[in-house]
C-alpha cells in the first residue's frame, strides 16, 4: 500500500465531495479553508487500484479520509498503515466522518475535544437591532486586518480578509471611528445548503449581547437566501458557546484531537 503526495487539486476535488455526501452533518467552513486547504493530499493506492485518498497537515495530523465503499472496511489496516510508515502521529477529525474517526478510535491512545461545531434550528428571529451591519470596503481591509490582530492575535498575511471582502462575505458595526464588531457569512462551495457565520466582537463593547445580535442578524440574512446558518467554536471560548446556543444554534458534531499509538492493530 502507498500513500502518494498529489497537488492536483481537480483529482482530489471529486474524492473531496465523495466524502462531503457521506458526512453526518456539516464541515466547519474555518476548518476546510484554512486547516484542509493548507494540508498535504495523497492518494491510497495498492498496485493499479486507488483505494481512496487522506490529507495530513504538517504536524503530521490526519485531517480528512475518504475510501471508495468497497475499501471501507480496511480503514483500520489503512490507518495502521499509516502510522507504521510515520506519516501521522494524530489525528483532527469531526465526529460526522464515522469511517475515518471509528478507525482513528481503535488506535488512539488520548483524545480531547477541540471545536464544537453548530447547526441552526432554521427558524428566523424578531430580536432588537443596535448595531448597524454593512459590508466591509476595500478602503477598511488594514482597519479589519489590524482589528483582527487586537482582538483575536489573527495575523492576516495570507489574503483571508481579502478574500471575503472581495466576496462580499464580510460585515462590520462600528460607533464612530471605533470598530465594535466583524462578523463573516461564508457561503460554501461545497456545501451549497449552508452559510457559516462567524463574529469577534471589540473586547471593550463585549457583555452587551452584540454576539448575539450579530448572530441572529445573519441567520435571518441567511435563511432568506435559502441557506441553512452553521458555525463553529473552540472549547475554550465559553463566551462564543453561549452566544451561539443563544441565537439558536444546537451542537451537531464535535472535532476531536486523537492521539494515536502502533500497539493495537488485528494484523500479525
Amino acid at each position: 500500500m502507498e500513500f502518494i503526495p498529489t497537488q492536483d487539486i481537480t483529482e482530489v476535488a471529486p474524492l473531496r465531495e465523495l466524502l462531503y455526501q457521506e458526512l453526518t452533518a456539516p464541515i466547519d467552513a474555518m476548518w476546510e479553508l484554512l486547516y484542509i486547504a493548507s494540508a498535504q493530499a495523497y492518494f491510497i493506492q495498492q498496485g493499479n487500484q486507488r483505494l481512496g485518498y487522506c490529507c495530513i497537515d504538517e504536524k503530521k495530523r490526519l485531517l480528512q479520509l475518504f475510501l471508495f465503499t468497497p475499501f471501507k472496511a480496511r480503514a483500520i489496516e489503512i490507518i495502521q498503515r499509516m502510522i507504521d510508515t510515520r506519516l501521522v502521529v494524530g489525528a483532527q477529525l469531526s465526529s460526522s466522518t464515522p469511517t475515518a474517526f471509528n478507525a482513528c478510535l481503535f488506535h488512539s491512545t488520548n483524545i480531547s475535544t477541540h471545536t464544537f461545531c453548530f447547526e441552526h434550528t432554521n427558524e428566523s428571529i424578531d430580536f432588537e437591532e443596535r448595531l448597524a451591519l454593512e459590508l466591509v470596503s476595500e478602503d477598511e481591509i488594514p482597519a479589519i486586518k489590524a482589528f483582527l490582530k487586537k482582538e483575536v492575535e489573527m495575523d492576516d498575511t495570507f489574503g483571508y480578509t481579502e478574500n471575503l471582502v472581495n466576496r462580499g462575505e464580510i460585515f462590520r458595526a462600528k460607533q464612530g471611528d471605533i470598530i465594535v464588531a466583524t462578523s463573516e457569512c461564508r457561503l460554501s462551495d461545497t456545501q451549497t445548503a449552508y452559510a457559516d457565520l462567524g463574529m469577534i466582537v471589540n473586547l471593550d463593547f463585549r457583555g452587551r449581547g452584540f454576539a448575539t445580535e450579530i448572530l441572529q442578524w445573519q441567520i435571518n440574512r441567511v435563511l432568506k437566501l435559502g441557506r441553512k446558518p452553521i458555525c463553529s467554536t473552540t472549547i475554550d471560548n465559553m463566551a462564543s458557546q453561549k452566544a451561539i446556543k443563544k441565537a439558536g444554534f444546537y451542537c451537531s458534531n464535535i472535532i476531536f484531537d486523537i492521539e494515536l499509538t502502533t500497539t493495537k492493530t488485528n494484523n500479525p
